[in-house]
């Protein structure tokens, strides 16, 4: 393994050294050296005009990565352009992109391996088939010994990664999330997702909104801001998810507390929405484009105390919005239902189809449009039940119980209750009273 390191780095020293040599002198320092060259007078001008001449001429040691005249001219950087505070800044930010600290021979360079420029930025490098890069530039001469460091030719201008911006912010200025930002605002959401992070928003576009006829209008109260909330906090993960990290069947929590899910295999999808376009850096996390709003799913209703079911009146207003429920024994349902604009109540019927309440059953009172009745049922039965005012109109209910069939066990103990079952007991007795009763009739008869 050794043997193959040496043998790699020892060609790649060699087709270095033989590109075209740069004339230098190891006596001068960096600036000198490459005024001298006859390839670098654009370099070096940039380099008098962002004033980081006497910079360059410190001790250093320094290793800098000097584009030619031709790659000067291909990256089109214009010095007369350079004019105010602010473009001498850029000027010199690209400039100490080409520099870094230290001295970085051909030697010293393996593959992937990166190194840190003096303007704070990352340098990237890469060995292959005899040949080493820098970013995207290429070097075509390296060790060129200077006094206080070492210069490699490259044939391209290095340029600095753009400074990143929060998620909101590029978000903003890609063009096709106007509508997310808009929510974002009117959520008051803006300041949190400004925030230190990382986050990860799986960010919808515009016709993803429109397809999902979100109305930022009609969601300006306190309760739309409140349901909005819900739906762009399903879009955001705490944490950074690169695409490299999402495996098909992978769930994930959603900052508003929900679960997201996804799916890979031709393409990646997050619930059923895809992903357009992955791994947006921002300088607070990453933005994965989807084709499709992300709604929560319903939250569970919560039951108010004492109840295990609750009933209400469905949209119609003809109906019970659960018309069937089966519960065990020890349970209680509760029929609730608030300032509807018909009144209903809970009437007990002996019959499926009857019309009318039984007579001693389970009823709630009057017809009522605010309703809160509550049975516990603590029996095996089969509870049928009718809104009064609505019986005709099939607004019918029903409650089974365990069971749903109440056994009733007879009494075989008891010896009453046995000789009365006993066949013409009954009628023997009336009988013999009878009988008593013709003959104290013919008593008095005969003694008169």
């Amino acid at each position: 393994m050794n043997n193959r390191v040496t043998m790699m780095t020892m060609l790649v020293i060699a087709s270095l050294l033989a590109s075209p040599i740069v004339v230098a002198d190891d006596t001068q320092d960096i600036p000198t050296n490459a005024q001298n060259t006859g390839v670098h007078d654009s370099l070096v001008a940039a380099l008098s005009h962002a004033g980081l001449v006497s910079a360059l001429q410190a001790d250093g040691p320094f290793t800098v990565f000097a584009p030619t005249d031709d790659a000067f001219a291909a990256a089109g950087i214009d010095l007369s352009t350079f004019d105010t505070e602010e473009e001498n800044a850029t000027l010199s930010d690209i400039l100490l992109y080409h520099v870094v600290s230290g001295s970085v021979t051909a030697s010293d360079v393996t593959d992937g391996m990166s190194a840190e420029a003096l303007n704070g930025d990352d340098l990237s490098f890469t060995v292959s088939d005899g040949s080493v890069m820098v970013n995207d530039a290429t070097v075509t001469t390296a060790d060129v010994m200077a006094s206080n460091g070492i210069i490699h030719v490259i044939d391209k201008v290095l340029m600095p990664p753009a400074d990143l911006g929060d998620i909101p912010t590029i978000a903003q200025g890609t063009g096709i999330h106007t509508s997310l930002v808009a929510a974002v605002v009117q959520a008051e959401l803006l300041t949190t997702l400004q925030g230190d992070g990382p986050f990860t928003v799986f960010a919808p576009t515009d016709d993803a909104f429109t397809a999902a006829g979100i109305d930022l209008a009609a969601l300006d109260t306190d309760e739309g801001k409140a349901t909005l909330t819900d739906i762009l906090l399903y879009h955001v993960v705490a944490g950074a998810v690169p695409s490299s990290a999402v495996t098909d069947g992978m769930v994930a929590t959603a900052v508003n507390g929900d679960d997201l899910i996804f799916t890979v295999g031709a393409g990646v999808m997050i619930n059923d929405a895809n992903v357009v376009l992955a791994d947006v850096p921002a300088s607070n996390g990453v933005i994965h484009v989807i084709d499709k709003v992300l709604m929560p799913p319903a939250d569970e209703p919560v039951l108010p105390d004492g109840c295990d079911y609750v009933v209400g009146v469905d949209e119609s207003g003809y109906a019970f919005d659960t018309p069937e429920l089966s519960i065990d024994v020890g349970q209680t349902v509760c029929w609730i239902w608030q300032d509807e604009t018909m009144a209903h109540n809970i009437a007990q019927i002996e019959n499926e189809g009857d019309t009318q309440r039984m007579l001693g059953g389970t009823y709630s009172g009057m017809s009522m449009m605010s309703v809160d009745y509550r049975v516990t049922f603590d029996e095996n039965e089969t509870f049928m039940y009718i809104c009064e005012p609505h019986a005709t109109m099939d607004m019918v209910g029903k409650v089974i119980v365990g069971t749903g069939v109440n056994e009733v066990v007879e009494d075989t103990d008891s010896d009453s209750d046995s000789d009365n079952t006993v066949p013409g007991f009954t009628a023997g007795l009336s009988g013999l009273a009878l009988a008593g009763a013709v003959i104290m009739f013919g008593g008095r008869k005969s003694g008169l």
